[in-house]
């Protein structure tokens, strides 16, 4: 090979080695601050406020049960009747006993008018006679009294063999069926309260701080998401949940649709505004300085990214990272790689990049 060229290709080696790598593409977000939200979303579901177990106050066969699971049912419906044979009779004898303390009472109070208007006068009074036919009278009349106390009773009890619903709500449960006899007391039917209804979520102890703090609740349906109803907080559990260890928060809908079914999933969202403005990044731009979050920022002049340390004020559920320190507006975040890189490493903006 000639001198001259050697010497050529020489200068170019020389050239290309001076020159170092080519500067790597990287995806970048321009930092932008907006007024700051503190959220936080958990999934849950639709519940009644009220779920009643409902028992018949008296024991026996149930005959009838005219309700299915998952009937709607109104204020005073028949859900479930007992027979009413024995009680009837219970009733009838309790009738003819009303009736024959009511003739002792009338012959006895008679008898001691008779022996009263026979006065102090007459040969034939005697006081302790009178007496005796005067608390004979008031005993009458006290066993009179007692007996139509049973009878109501007994009205009441054959009035007990039908269980109707207290209020306005689902069958959400029905573990009696026709023929089996039951006790007073065991349950027939749950009954779902439709009066209010309510969203119910589990939260971590760690959260339950944030969660009290939220001044505005959103509930939105998975059924219909882009209509998120208000809400408001009306319990926070008091005991964890001995298995999950999380809390159980109860949200009333303040203006539930029709549509909004107990056990339909949903969304709640706790949120609060923040005093400062945040930047709002993905995730994936987060990276670790010396065990604390930072990000790498490109400097356009020097074709290089800067480790910066930041602040995150919170972590959101789609994958969002809001970050309140450390960033100046303008600044571009590389949002992808941040594995990969290096102080050394040249890097440059790429043409697709997010803005």
């Amino acid at each position: 090979m000639p001198s001259f060229a050697r010497l050529v290709l020489g200068l170019a080696a020389g050239l290309i080695a001076a020159s170092g790598p080519a500067p790597r593409p990287v995806r970048v977000q321009t930092v932008q601050f907006t007024p700051s939200e503190q959220a936080l979303t958990y999934s849950g579901s639709i519940q009644a406020r009220v779920q009643a177990d409902l028992a018949f106050r008296v024991g026996g066969k149930i005959i009838e049960r005219p309700v299915n699971l998952g009937d709607h049912v109104k204020a005073g419906q028949l859900l479930a009747r007992l027979d009413p044979t024995d009680l009837r009779w219970s009733l009838g004898a309790q009738e003819q006993a009303v009736a024959a303390d009511a003739a002792d009472a009338a012959n006895t109070g008679a008898e001691f008018r008779r022996y009263q208007r026979l006065g102090r006068a007459s040969p034939a009074f005697m006081e302790s006679e009178l007496e005796k036919r005067q608390s004979a009278a008031l005993m009458a009349e006290a066993r009179l009294a007692q007996a139509r106390r049973q009878l109501a009773q007994a009205a009441d009890q054959l009035a007990y063999t039908e269980l109707r619903a207290d209020a306005d709500g689902a069958i959400t449960a029905l573990p009696m069926q026709i023929g089996q006899v039951v006790s007073s007391g065991q349950t027939v039917a749950t009954l779902a309260h439709s009066r209010e209804i309510e969203a119910e979520v589990d939260v971590p102890e760690n959260r339950l701080p944030e969660i009290r703090a939220a001044d505005q609740v959103t509930v939105a349906l998975w059924s219909a998401p882009d209509h998120p109803l208000r809400g408001r907080i009306r319990e926070i559990g008091a005991l964890a949940d001995a298995s999950s260890r999380t809390f159980a928060v109860r949200i009333t809908l303040l203006d539930a649709p029709p549509e909004a079914g107990l056990g339909m999933t949903a969304t709640v969202r706790f949120s609060r505004a923040a005093a400062a403005p945040v930047a709002l990044l993905p995730a994936s731009a987060l990276a670790d300085a010396a065990g604390k979050p930072a990000v790498w920022v490109l400097d356009p002049a020097a074709s290089r990214a800067i480790l910066r340390p930041v602040q995150v004020a919170s972590l959101a559920n789609d994958g969002t990272v809001a970050v309140s320190a450390g960033l100046r507006a303008g600044d571009q975040v590389i949002t992808a790689g941040t594995s990969e890189m290096r102080a050394e490493l040249p890097v440059i903006a790429w043409a697709g990049a997010q803005h």
